[in-house]
């Protein structure tokens, strides 16, 4: 069978252009293996020390804000946790809970959502806080990582999103050191829910449990299901 010139310029050269600029997840160079874990993370207590668990939960708002400008507004809340692969978009696992509200404070829906895709993530630089007691990865804190990651999700409902799961090491001394992640990474998630943007995140208030994430790399590339 013959091959039309016409239509290889037209729709072929077009369509791996588009491919081409598909931004593809990526880890930090330096960093061993590809295989991380995300957390929304349960803190225990505040002092002396930081006590870390798996198991917290994670809030967001969308933008109909009443009086404009408040807090209250559409919210998301999640909790979550779950592991993938950089380098293999679709070798992930992992999800949570959700539940809406609108924005007089009443529940809207709720169920769970399952992680099908790693969309991508950047590791971003920055140390753990040495004051952090980590229950959930290896203890030593070296294995802690700050960055971005969005994932694709599906909701029990029936709906899709993107899932973005934000950490922000704060370095040493604490409670902010020279060594902690750049500023202009957030802490926390916000997420997408079918045509709702639940944008602005909930900003973790100090030692009150609550929208606080951490990213771990996963020695040798071993693989864990997330959560304890």
């Amino acid at each position: 069978m013959g091959i039309n010139r016409n239509w290889v310029l037209d729709f072929l050269v077009p369509a791996l252009l588009v491919l081409l600029a598909v931004p593809q997840a990526r880890a930090d160079d330096n960093n061993i293996g590809g295989t991380f874990r995300w957390d929304m993370v349960h803190i225990s207590s505040f002092s002396p020390n930081v006590e870390v668990f798996a198991g917290g939960h994670d809030s967001a708002r969308a933008n109909d804000c009443v009086p404009a400008g408040s807090l209250n507004c559409s919210k998301i809340t999640l909790t979550g946790s779950g592991t993938f692969e950089v380098g293999d978009p679709e070798d992930v696992t992992g999800g949570g809970t959700w539940q809406t509200f609108d924005n007089t404070g009443a529940s809207t829906g709720s169920g769970t959502y399952m992680v099908d895709k790693l969309i991508r993530f950047d590791v971003a630089p920055g140390k753990q806080t040495n004051n952090v007691i980590d229950h959930i990865g290896d203890g030593t804190l070296t294995d802690n990582r700050g960055g971005l990651a969005a994932l694709r999700i599906a909701y029990s409902d029936g709906s899709n999103g993107v899932l973005a799961v934000s950490c922000h090491l704060n370095g040493n001394p604490p409670p902010q050191g020279p060594d902690a992640t750049p500023a202009t990474v957030f802490e926390g998630s916000t997420a997408t829910k079918g045509f709702v943007d639940y944008w602005n995140r909930e900003a973790p208030a100090p030692n009150v449990d609550g929208n606080r994430t951490v990213f771990h790399i996963l020695s040798g590339g071993e693989r864990r299901e997330g959560g304890d």
